[in-house]
C-alpha cells in the first residue's frame, strides 16, 4: 500500500509496450491528452502523480512523461484483468502521445481484447 504523504515526489514507473498489440491494448484514447494503463500490484490513489518512463516499439529511446492516476483496476476485479492504474499524461514534453498516435494511425483493428475503455 502506498501511504506516502501527498507532498512527496511522484513515483516512477517503467512502461514497456513491446509491440503494436501492446500499444492497442494499453493506450487509453478517450482520456484527454492521452493515457496508458500500467500493470502494477502497488496501490495508487486517484490523482496521485506518477513519472512514467515509456518505451514504445518505434525504435526511439525511452521517454519520460509526467502523469496523474485517473483509473484504478483493483486486483480482485470482476473482469479478471491484471491490477493496474490508468495514467493520464499531464506533461508530455517528449511527444509520447504523438508517437503513440502515429503507431496507431494505420494499425489494423486490435486482434485481442483491449484492457481499457
Amino acid at each position: 500500500m502506498d501511504d506516502r504523504p501527498e507532498s512527496m515526489a511522484a513515483r516512477a514507473l517503467s512502461v514497456v509496450l513491446r509491440d503494436l498489440d501492446a500499444v492497442q491494448r494499453y493506450f487509453m484514447p478517450r482520456i484527454k491528452g492521452g493515457a496508458v494503463l500500467v500493470e502494477t500490484p502497488h496501490h495508487f490513489k486517484i490523482g496521485a502523480d506518477v513519472l512514467l518512463m515509456i518505451t514504445l516499439p518505434d525504435g526511439q529511446p525511452r521517454a519520460p512523461v509526467m502523469g496523474k492516476v485517473v483509473w484504478v483496476t483493483p486486483p480482485d476485479n470482476r473482469e479478471g484483468h491484471p491490477p493496474g492504474i490508468g495514467v493520464q499524461f499531464t506533461n508530455d514534453r517528449s511527444g509520447v502521445l504523438i508517437r503513440i498516435q502515429n503507431l496507431l494511425l494505420n494499425a489494423p483493428a486490435a486482434p485481442r481484447e483491449v484492457l481499457t475503455f
